[in-house]
């Protein structure tokens, strides 16, 4: 089950990358992990740096992408930032803000995307 959880994860990863790239985003990396947690995508629009989460479900029979971040998940997404931003003092010395973001996506049966939303500047 994780192993298919984990492969679901990256193709959701490759879906939203490609969709945030046709938006004008930069894609500067995927997957950065510690072992306090992950971000899904760090990418740069303009003078922004964003941290993105990725919710990826197939059909919304159980529920919905969106309903899997709250306040805890957006909490520890910062959390993360916070470490990218002191382990990449390059990278967010070039950007005079930051934000987070979320971009759900639902599949069909067949994996085809069926919706995708993205959600900009998320606090909570």
């Amino acid at each position: 089950m994780k192993k298919f959880n984990r492969s679901l994860g990256k193709k959701g990863e490759e879906i939203a990358a490609d969709y945030l790239t046709k938006k004008g985003f930069k894609i500067i990396e995927g997957n950065y992990h510690t072992r306090f947690g992950e971000i899904d995508l760090v990418c740069a629009q303009r003078n922004n740096l964003v941290f993105v989460e990725v919710k990826l479900k197939q059909g919304e029979d159980f529920g919905t992408p969106e309903e899997m971040i709250g306040k805890q998940k957006l909490s520890r997404v910062n959390k993360m930032a916070d470490f990218y931003l002191m382990d990449n003092p390059q990278i967010s010395g070039k950007y005079a803000t930051f934000s987070i973001d979320a971009v759900c996506i639902v599949t069909g049966k067949n994996g085809e995307v069926e919706r995708i939303n993205h959600y900009e500047n998320l606090t909570f």
